[in-house]
C-alpha cells in the first residue's frame, strides 16, 4: 500500500469533493442523455432488444438489456429514458473508481482520480451515456476490483462470501461486454506471481468466484451454442480484417488521445509502463490497464476499423495511478494540477453542449456565420421527420405496414423513429440480430416501406440503387416519396421512402 495514504481526517473532504464532482457531471449527462438524439449503435440495441434473447449478435445481453428494463419500466422509448441506466452507470463507475483508488492510495488519490474520469470526453461521454455495453462493463469490473482488492494487496484472507461478490460482479462484467475476459485474466495473473495470492489460490474462494462468473455467462454461452458462435466469429473478424496497416495503428492512438484528453493520455501511457516495474500496488493497476491497451494496440495494426475505444477499460484502470501521481507527486503544484483540472472540466463540458446543440439544432455553426452542409450524418442526427411522415399517411395505425431498411445501423434509427408499433424486417444487408430474432408480427404483414438516408442531391441515385437492392425480396407497391429531416429549420438530409410487398 502507498506509505502516502490520506489522514484519516481528510478522507471524508476528499470524498465529499469526489461525490460533489461525480454529481455535478451526472448533473450534465442528464441534460446531455436528454438532448442528443440516440446514435445509430443506441438505437439498433433499443429496437433489437424489443424480444430479448439470451445473448445477441453484436454484444452480451446486458448491453442492450438496462435500456430495454427501463423501456418496460417507463412504458416509452424515450431517448433520455433508455439511456437513463447507462448514465447512472457513468456515476456508479466513478464512485467505485474512488472507493478503489482510496483503498489502495488514499482519498487524495481517489478524488484526483475521479477527476480524470469525470473530464475524459470518452467517460464523459459515450461510456458515461450511451446505450452502449462500456458503461455496464466499466461499473461492474470496477466493483470486482473492489471486492478483491484485498487478496491482492496481500490482506487477511477474503472471506467466501466476499469471494462470491467478485465472482457475480465479474460475471455481470462479462455479461456486459466480452472484452471483461481480460480483468479476470489479470487478476489470476496477480494471484499466481505473488507468495499472499498462491496462498489465496489454495483456498477456495477464488475458485468459487470464478465458477459464478461461469456460471453468470452460461446464457451467451447457450444463444452462441445454438447460433453458430455467430458472436464470437464477428468479434473475432473485426480483428483482422485489414492487413498490415500503421498508419490505421497512429489513427487509433490520436482517437485514444482525443477520447482521453492528450495530456491524461500521455501521462497514463507513461504510469502504466513504470507500474507495471513497480513493487507496490501501482502494479495491480498496471497489471489491469496493460492488456487492454497493449492487446488493442496490436489489433490496430491488422484490423480495418479505427475503433479507439476498444482500449478504453485499460486505462480506466490507469486513472487510480493518474490520481495517486497527482495526490503525492504533484503535491507541490496545488494551483497547477486544479488549473489543469478545472480547465479539462470547462472543455469537456462546453464541447459536450456544443455537439448537443449542434445536432440539434446547428446553432454552433449559426452562431459563428458558418454554414455547414454536412457534419453529423443520419447515424448521429434525429429521424424525427420520419414519424411525423409516417403518423401524417396513416402508416402508424395500419396493422398490414412493417419497416425495413438496408443496413443494421439504419434499420435500428428507422424502426425506433416510427416506434415499437411498427415492426422492422432483416435489412437487405449486414442484418446483425435482425436477423437472428425477426419480430414475430411480421408474419402476413403485406405493407412495407423501405426507406434508405442519402444527401438531398443524391437522392435519384439512391432511389435507384434501392430499387436494384430491393429486387430479390421484394416488389415495389407504390410510388416513392421523400421525407426531409430538419435541423435548425433547414434541411440536415433527405429519406427515401420505397412502399414495397414482399415476394
Amino acid at each position: 500500500m502507498n506509505a502516502n495514504i490520506s489522514p484519516s481526517g481528510a478522507d471524508g473532504r476528499f470524498a465529499r469533493a469526489a461525490l460533489a464532482l461525480i454529481l455535478a457531471f451526472l448533473a450534465l449527462r442528464l441534460v446531455w442523455a436528454a438532448w442528443l438524439p440516440l446514435i445509430a449503435d443506441e438505437a439498433y440495441g433499443v429496437v433489437v432488444s424489443r424480444y430479448p434473447t439470451l445473448s445477441y449478435f453484436d454484444h452480451p445481453p446486458l448491453a442492450f438489456g438496462f435500456a430495454r428494463a427501463a423501456a418496460w419500466l417507463f412504458g416509452t422509448e424515450s431517448v433520455f429514458v433508455v439511456r437513463l441506466p447507462h448514465v447512472l452507470m457513468g456515476a456508479l463507475t466513478g464512485w467505485m473508481l474512488f472507493l478503489v483508488t482510496r483503498r489502495a492510495f488514499g482519498a487524495s488519490a481517489g478524488f484526483w482520480a475521479v477527476g480524470a474520469y469525470s473530464v475524459a470526453p470518452f467517460f464523459l461521454g459515450s461510456a458515461g451515456a450511451f446505450v452502449v455495453p462500456d458503461g455496464p462493463l466499466n461499473a461492474f469490473a470496477l466493483t470486482a476490483l473492489w471486492m478483491v482488492l484485498p487478496a491482492l494487496l496481500g490482506d487477511d484472507p477474503m472471506p467466501m462470501r466476499r469471494w462470491f461478490g467478485a465472482g457475480l460482479a465479474f460475471g455481470l462484467a462479462l455479461l456486459s461486454k466480452y472484452t471483461a475476459f481480460l480483468f479476470g485474466a489479470s487478476v489470476f495473473a496477480l494471484l499466481l506471481l505473488a507468495p499472499t495470492g498462491r496462498r489465496e489460490l489454495a483456498r477456495p474462494g477464488p475458485w468459487l468466484a470464478g465458477l459464478v462468473a461461469l456460471a453468470c455467462l452460461a446464457p451467451v454461452v447457450v444463444w452462441n451454442w445454438q447460433n453458430g458462435w455467430v458472436s464470437f466469429t464477428f468479434q473475432s473478424d473485426r480483428a483482422a480484417t485489414g492487413g498490415f496497416n500503421p498508419l490505421n495503428f497512429l489513427l487509433i492512438q490520436l482517437g485514444q488521445a482525443a477520447y482521453l484528453l492528450p495530456w491524461t493520455w500521455a501521462a497514463s501511457l507513461v504510469l502504466v509502463v513504470r507500474g507495471l516495474f513497480a513493487g507496490d500496488a501501482r502494479r495491480i493497476f498496471a497489471a489491469f490497464a496493460a492488456p487492454p491497451i497493449i492487446i488493442f494496440g496490436a489489433i490496430g495494426f491488422a484490423t480495418a476499423e479505427p475503433l479507439a475505444h476498444w482500449a478504453m477499460p485499460g486505462y480506466l484502470f490507469a486513472f487510480p495511478l493518474l490520481g495517486n501521481w497527482c495526490a503525492y507527486r504533484l503535491s507541490g503544484w496545488r494551483r497547477a494540477r486544479g488549473g489543469i483540472l478545472a480547465g479539462s472540466a470547462l472543455f469537456s463540458a462546453a464541447v459536450a453542449l456544443a455537439v448537443a446543440v449542434q445536432a440539434n439544432s446547428a446553432g454552433v455553426t449559426r452562431a459563428l456565420g458558418i454554414a455547414v452542409e454536412r457534419d453529423f450524418d443520419w447515424t448521429f442526427l434525429s429521424w424525427s421527420a420520419l414519424r411525423e411522415d409516417f403518423a401524417a399517411r396513416g402508416i402508424l395505425a395500419d396493422p398490414q405496414a412493417f419497416i425495413v431498411s438496408t443496413s443494421w445501423n439504419t434499420g435500428g434509427k428507422s424502426a425506433h423513429a416510427v416506434g415499437p408499433q411498427i415492426p422492422a424486417a432483416p435489412p437487405l444487408f449486414d442484418q446483425r440480430h435482425f436477423a437472428l430474432s425477426p419480430d414475430p408480427r411480421l408474419a402476413g404483414r403485406t405493407r412495407g416501406y423501405l426507406v434508405e438516408p442519402t444527401w438531398p442531391a443524391d437522392v435519384e441515385i439512391t432511389l435507384a440503387a434501392l430499387r436494384r437492392n430491393a429486387d430479390q425480396r421484394f416488389e415495389q407497391s407504390g410510388e416513392p416519396w421523400v421525407v426531409v429531416q430538419t435541423r435548425g429549420g433547414t434541411p440536415a438530409f433527405s429519406i427515401v421512402v420505397l412502399p414495397v410487398t414482399p415476394r
